[in-house]
């Protein structure tokens, strides 16, 4: 553990949980989450990202959600609670949310509660953590070879119209998990080009 440790603090100024923070392990596993949280403070390395306060999925929400999906004033103050307790309980400790995450293609909770819903998310984790920068995360910007343009666009487009809505989206997430079909470098830097206009 101790090699781990000082791998850490020797080539990284940032770190994530892989799942403790996600909602339903959040729910679960909250004492672990914070051991954790402890433990990457006295590494001194310069802060976590929380990984995520929303996927709006239901493959990645807690089990009571689906009941609630007929309901959406019960469903939009869940996820509201969620939103500002999340970021409240870790206030200080998470420099940096992933606020929702693959909003391109997880929708379940849009389709209830309506789009304009994830720009509420962000004014809430504002309100919650004024200082913690906030991002939006999706894949398949970078990665098949560049190519995926309808997942570009869609992300693109759901930026814009958070940053139309008055959300405050501090950063962009770019996921790049590469399988066989790399992106060149020139595909990359338009790519991230575009993205920079936002």
């Amino acid at each position: 553990g101790e090699r781990y440790r000082e791998a850490l603090r020797q080539w990284f100024n940032r770190t994530v949980l892989e799942n403790e923070l996600k909602w339903p392990d959040w729910e679960s596993r909250r004492r672990q989450a914070l051991e954790a949280l402890d433990i990457l403070e006295g590494l001194n390395i310069g802060g976590v990202r929380g990984h995520n306060l929303v996927w709006p999925g239901l493959p990645y929400l807690p089990g009571d959600i689906r009941n609630l999906l007929g309901s959406p004033e019960a469903l939009r103050n869940r996820v509201a609670n969620r939103v500002s307790e999340g970021a409240e309980a870790v206030r200080g400790r998470v420099v940096e949310w992933d606020v929702v995450n693959e909003a391109v293609v997880n929708r379940d909770l849009q389709r209830v509660l309506g789009d304009a819903e994830v720009a509420r998310w962000f004014r809430l984790a504002r309100a919650a953590d004024a200082e913690a920068k906030l991002y939006i995360n999706d894949y398949s910007i970078l990665e098949s070879g560049g190519e995926d343009l309808p997942q570009q666009n869609a992300y693109f487009e759901l930026i814009r119209a958070l940053l139309r809505q008055g959300a405050p989206v501090d950063g962009l997430g770019l996921q790049a998990h590469f399988q066989q079909q790399l992106t060149s470098a020139s595909r990359l830097l338009a790519i991230l080009d575009r993205y920079a206009q936002l």
